[in-house]
C-alpha cells in the first residue's frame, strides 16, 4: 500500500505491516487514506470533502483501536488532527517527527513521552468509566471514616471528585454558565427579537455577529453570548482588546471564553519626547527621538486647543529630528454643545475618601448605641449589625447627593430615565471610540471640520504607534474558514450616545479576506448577522434588555473578486460596500435618536399609542418605539406633528413633576372621586362625591408596603455593603474614563467579588454567636431566601411607586383628572396621526399584526364600556 489505500483495505494493510515488521506506520497509512479519499472527491465542495475526510479518519482510528490498542490510536488521531505526515518508530523508542514542520511541540515524546502516555490513559479511563470513580470516592470516604479518620476520608474523596470534574466538565462551558447566571440576576428580562432569522445558521456555516450600540462594556458580549447559545447552541469568540486580555483576572476569563486579542493603537498611545514644528509634510523635531519612538505608519497627533487637533501619518523617518508625512497635517475642529460637568451624575457623587468618613461616623454611632439593646454575648452580631446599618445609611446619603433624592437603584427608575443628565452625560465622537474629557455633550451629533494646517510654534505631541494586524486577521480567517462563530463590536469601543457611531472596517476586512482565500465560484458560506442591543436602563439592576437580530448578510462574489484582484482604491470600495450593508442592518434592529430627550419622547409616544390595559412584550415595545423613531424624520415638518410632540413633551414634564407614571394615569379614572348626576328636564349637573374606596385602597397598599419592607429589611441590610461598594467603585471608574458605559460592568464585577465574601463573613458571625446549627443553616439556606427577597423587593417597589398616584388623587384630584384627560386626548391625536401620516409604516408584519389585534380589541372594549356606563346611569336614575 505505498500508493494510497481505501478505508476497506486500510486495516488489513496495517495488520500486514505490523506482522511483517516493515513499510509504513499507522499514522502514515491514515494520512495516505485521507489523501486518497480526498483525491477521489475532487468534484465536490471543499467543505464536504473536509467533513467526510475527518469522519473517515475518526472511523478508521476507532477500528484501529480494537486491533492495535491505544498507541496506534494516538498516532492516527495525531496525524489526522494536525494534518501533516508523520513517521513513527514502531520499535517503542517513543520518537515522533513531523515532516514539513519545525514545531514538534505536543508530539515530542522523547522529552515527555511517559507523562503524555499516562495522561492519555487517565483521560480515556475518565471518559469510559468516570462514574466508577465517584463510587470509589464514596467508598473510601465511608471506609476511612469508619476507621476513625473522617477528615482524611472526606479530603481524599473530595480530591477524587475534583479530578473527575476537571476531566469531564469543559472550563469554557463552566465559565459561560457562571456569567450567564450572573446576567440572569442582573436583568429582570432578556427579550429576543428576530430569532427566526437565525434558522439559516443551523447548517453550520461560519458567522460574524456585529453588535451595536456598545453601551455596556463587558455586559454586552455576555448578553449576546447567552442568547446565541440558547438559540443556536453556538459559542461566540469575541474580538477583544489586547489591553483587556492582559488584565490579570478579566483576561483569564476572556482566555477561557476563547476571545481573540486585538491590539489597538489607541490603547498604546504615548507622549513623544521633545516638541515639533510642521511645514507641509515636513516635521522638524526639537529634542526629539524619532528614530527610536516613531516608525512608518504611525500617527502623530498635536493638540492645538481645547477643541482643535492636528494629526498626520508618518511616511518616512529621516533622523531623530526629521520626519516626512504622507501628506500635510489635517486640522480637526470639533463642535459640540457644552455641558457642565455637574450634569454628569458620577461627577456629583461623593469622593471615596468622603464616603469612607461618612461610613466611619455612622459605624462609630452604631457601635456606641447598639450595646444598649444587644446583650454582650452577641458581640459578633452587634458588630455585624453596626456594619450593615452603617453601609445602608451611607448608601442612602451617597444616593441622595448623587441623584438628588434618597432612592435605591430600582426605586428611582422613572426619575433617572427622564433626566437628561443621567444618560446624556456623553462624550464627543473620536477615532476608535475614545472619550472626550472636555465636558461636551455627545447626545447631539458632532460636526467635525477638517483642513490642512502648518504648526509654526513648538508643540508637544503624542504618538499612535503602527500596529501590524496581519497575525490577528490570519487567526480570524482560519476561524471563519473552519466554520466558527465570531463576535465583534464594529464601533470600535464603548460610548454613551443614543446613535450608532461610525463603523470601523475591521469586519469587512475579516469577511472579504476569508472569502478571498476560497477558489472562485466556490465561496465558503459566511454570514454577517447584525445584532441590536436595546436597553431600557443599561446600568440599572433588574432592568430589561432586548436583543434584536437582523437579516443575515451574504457578501456577493463581485465584492470578493474586487477585493481579491482590485487595486488599493477598489479594495477600499469593496470594504465600504460591506460596511454599508452592515450599517443598514444595524439601523434596522437598533433604537436610535438624535438625543436623549427625543428618545424619551418616542417612548412616551409608544406608551400613548398602546391601548389601555394592554401590556406588550419587551420586543414589541422596542419595535414600536423604533417605528416612531424611523417615521419621525419623514413627517417631522408637519404642523400637526410638531404640535403633538410639544404636547407630549408637556405631558412628560408633568409626569416627572408629580412623580407618577403613565400606566398609573391610565387608572386615574377608575380611582378618581366618583360623581353623581342631578338635573331636571334633561339639565345635567355633576357634583363630586367623597372618594369611598380611594382612601381605603391607599391605606391597604401603605400597610402592605410597610409589612413587606419590615420583612425585607434584614436582607437589605445584608446586601447594603455590596450595593455601596459597587456604586462607589463604578462611579470612580466612570469618572476616570468619563463614560457611563462602564458603570454596569463594575457593578457586576464588584457584586460577584463582594457578595461571596459577605456570605462567608455572615456565616462566621452566626456560627460564633448562635452556634453550629445557625451557621450551617445560614450557609446553605440564606442564598435561597435572598433570591426570594430579591423578587419580593420588586413587588414592594411597585407598591411604593403606586402610592404616588394615589396620594396625588387624594391631595389634588383636579390634577389627576387633568392628566387623565390630557392623556386621552394625546392618545386620540397619536392614533389620528398614524391613520393620516402612516407614521408606523416601517413596522414589520409580525409586530403590525400583533398591534392590529390589540387595537381591534380596544375599540370593542370602548363600545362595551360606553354601553354599560349608559345602562348603569339609567338604572340609577330610575
Amino acid at each position: 500500500p505505498r500508493g494510497g489505500c481505501s478505508s476497506s483495505s486500510l486495516v488489513p494493510a496495517c495488520l500486514a505491516q505490523e506482522g511483517g515488521g516493515g513499510g509504513h506506520s499507522c499514522g502514515s497509512l491514515l494520512q495516505s487514506a485521507r489523501s486518497d479519499w480526498c483525491s477521489r472527491s475532487e468534484g465536490k465542495g471543499w467543505r464536504q470533502r473536509r467533513k467526510k475526510a475527518s469522519l473517515l479518519s475518526s472511523t478508521t482510528a476507532t477500528s484501529l483501536s480494537s486491533v492495535f490498542g491505544s498507541r496506534s490510536v494516538r498516532l492516527g488521531l495525531g496525524s489526522i488532527e494536525k494534518g501533516g505526515a508523520m513517521v513513527a518508530d514502531r520499535h517503542g523508542s517513543g520518537q515522533i517527527q513531523r515532516r514539513g514542520s519545525d514545531d514538534a511541540g505536543f508530539f515530542n515524546w522523547k522529552r515527555r513521552g511517559k507523562r503524555y502516555r499516562a495522561y492519555t490513559q487517565m483521560r480515556a479511563m475518565m471518559q469510559k468509566g468516570g462514574f466508577l470513580l465517584l463510587w470509589v470516592a464514596v467508598g473510601l470516604d465511608v471506609i476511612i471514616s469508619i476507621m476513625g479518620h473522617p477528615i482524611a476520608g472526606q479530603a481524599l474523596s473530595a480530591s477524587i471528585v475534583s479530578v473527575y470534574l476537571l476531566y469531564t466538565i469543559s472550563l469554557r462551558r463552566l465559565v459561560c454558565n457562571f456569567w450567564f447566571t450572573v446576567i440572569d440576576f442582573f436583568f429582570r428580562e432578556i427579550s429576543v427579537g428576530g430569532e427566526t432569522k437565525l434558522e439559516a445558521l443551523r447548517d453550520g456555516r461560519a458567522t460574524i455577529f456585529c453588535v451595536a450600540p456598545h453601551v455596556n462594556q463587558f455586559i454586552d458580549p455576555i448578553v449576546v453570548m447567552k442568547v446565541v447559545a440558547e438559540q443556536t447552541q453556538r459559542h461566540v469568540s469575541w474580538m477583544t482588546a489586547a489591553k483587556t486580555m492582559d488584565r490579570k483576572y478579566i483576561g483569564a476569563f476572556a482566555k477561557a471564553l476563547k476571545c481573540i486579542p486585538v491590539a489597538r493603537p489607541d490603547d498604546m498611545i504615548f507622549k513623544g519626547t521633545g516638541t515639533l514644528t510642521v511645514e507641509g509634510d515636513k516635521v522638524t523635531g526639537h529634542g526629539t527621538k524619532f528614530e527610536s519612538e516613531v516608525q512608518k505608519g504611525a500617527v502623530i497627533k498635536v493638540v492645538l486647543s481645547k477643541d482643535v487637533t492636528a494629526s498626520g501619518k508618518v511616511l518616512l523617518v529621516h533622523s531623530d529630528t526629521s520626519i516626512s508625512l504622507s501628506g500635510p497635517m489635517r486640522r480637526t475642529v470639533r463642535k459640540a454643545k457644552p455641558v457642565h460637568d455637574l450634569d454628569k451624575s458620577y461627577n456629583r457623587a461623593l469622593s471615596p475618601l468622603l464616603t469612607i468618613l461618612v461610613f466611619a461616623s455612622s459605624f462609630l454611632v452604631c457601635v456606641i448605641v447598639f450595646p444598649m439593646f444587644i446583650p454582650g454575648r452577641f458581640l459578633m452580631l452587634e458588630y455585624m449589625l453596626s456594619f450593615q446599618v452603617s453601609c445602608l445609611s451611607t448608601h442612602l446619603i451617597y444616593a441622595t447627593i448623587r441623584d438628588g433624592i434618597p432612592h435605591s437603584a430600582s426605586l428611582g427608575e422613572y426619575v433617572r430615565d427622564n433626566l437628561i443628565s443621567y444618560r446624556g452625560s456623553g462624550r464627543g465622537k473620536k477615532q476608535g471610540g475614545d472619550e472626550a474629557k472636555d465636558g461636551t455633550d455627545a447626545s447631539t451629533p458632532l460636526a467635525d471640520e477638517e483642513e490642512h494646517c502648518d504648526i509654526g510654534d513648538q508643540k508637544p505631541y503624542t504618538i499612535l504607534p503602527f500596529v501590524d494586524q496581519s497575525e490577528m486577521f490570519e487567526q480570524v480567517h482560519e476561524a471563519l474558514l473552519s466554520g466558527k462563530t465570531i463576535g465583534i463590536f464594529p464601533e470600535g469601543g464603548t460610548h454613551d450616545n443614543t446613535e450608532v457611531l461610525p463603523l470601523k472596517w475591521g469586519v469587512s476586512v475579516m469577511v472579504l479576506g476569508a472569502l478571498a482565500r476560497c477558489p472562485p465560484g466556490n465561496l465558503a458560506p459566511i454570514s454577517i448577522v447584525p445584532v441590536g442591543l436595546n436597553y431600557f436602563a443599561p446600568h440599572k439592576f433588574r432592568s430589561t434588555v432586548s436583543v434584536d437580530f437582523g437579516d443575515p448578510i451574504q457578501v456577493s462574489e463581485e465584492l470578493v473578486n474586487q477585493f481579491r484582484n482590485g487595486s488599493k482604491e477598489e479594495k477600499q470600495e469593496a470594504n465600504k460596500g460591506v460596511i454599508d450593508l452592515v450599517l443598514h442592518g444595524l439601523n434596522a434592529c437598533t433604537l436610535q435618536a438624535k438625543d436623549v430627550r427625543t428618545l424619551q419622547l418616542f417612548r412616551t409616544l409608544r406608551r400613548l399609542f398602546v391601548p389601555k390595559g394592554e401590556r406588550l412584550s419587551v420586543t414589541d415595545n422596542v419595535a414600536l418605539t423604533q417605528g416612531f423613531a424611523y417615521g419621525f424624520d419623514r413627517i417631522k415638518q408637519d404642523p400637526k406633528v410638531k404640535e403633538v410632540m410639544t404636547r407630549v413633551s408637556e405631558y412628560s414634564d408633568m409626569l416627572l413633576q408629580y412623580k407618577v407614571r403613565d400606566h398609573q394615569v391610565q387608572r386615574f379614572r377608575e380611582s378618581s372621586p366618583s360623581k353623581k348626576r342631578n338635573g331636571v328636564g334633561g339639565a345635567a349637573k355633576t357634583e363630586e362625591l367623597v372618594p369611598k374606596g380611594l382612601l381605603s385602597l391607599t391605606l391597604i397598599r401603605l400597610i402592605t408596603a410597610s409589612i413587606l419592607c419590615l420583612l425585607l429589611l434584614p436582607w437589605w441590610l445584608c446586601l447594603a455593603p455590596a450595593g455601596l461598594v459597587g456604586r462607589v467603585i463604578s462611579d470612580v471608574q466612570a469618572k476616570k474614563v468619563q463614560k457611563m458605559s462602564v458603570i454596569g460592568t463594575w457593578k457586576v464585577l464588584m457584586a460577584t467579588a463582594v457578595i461571596p465574601l459577605l456570605h462567608a463573613g455572615y456565616t462566621m458571625c452566626f456560627w460564633s454567636a448562635l452556634g453550629q446549627v445557625a451557621g450551617l443553616g445560614w450557609l446553605f439556606f440564606a442564598p435561597i431566601c435572598g433570591l426570594i427577597a430579591m423578587y419580593s423587593t420588586e413587588d414592594s417597589i411597585r407598591i411604593l411607586q403606586s402610592l404616588n398616584g394615589l396620594w396625588l388623587l387624594l391631595r389634588q384630584s383636579d390634577i389627576g383628572q387633568k392628566l387623565y384627560e390630557m392623556r386621552e386626548e394625546l392618545h386620540k391625536q397619536v392614533r389620528e396621526l398614524q391613520e393620516e401620516q402612516h407614521w408606523l409604516d416601517s413596522l414589520d408584519k409580525k409586530t403590525r399584526s400583533s398591534l392590529d389585534r390589540v387595537q381591534v380589541f380596544q375599540d370593542t372594549t370602548n363600545v362595551t364600556d360606553k354601553l354599560a356606563l349608559e345602562k348603569g346611569v339609567d338604572k340609577k336614575e330610575q
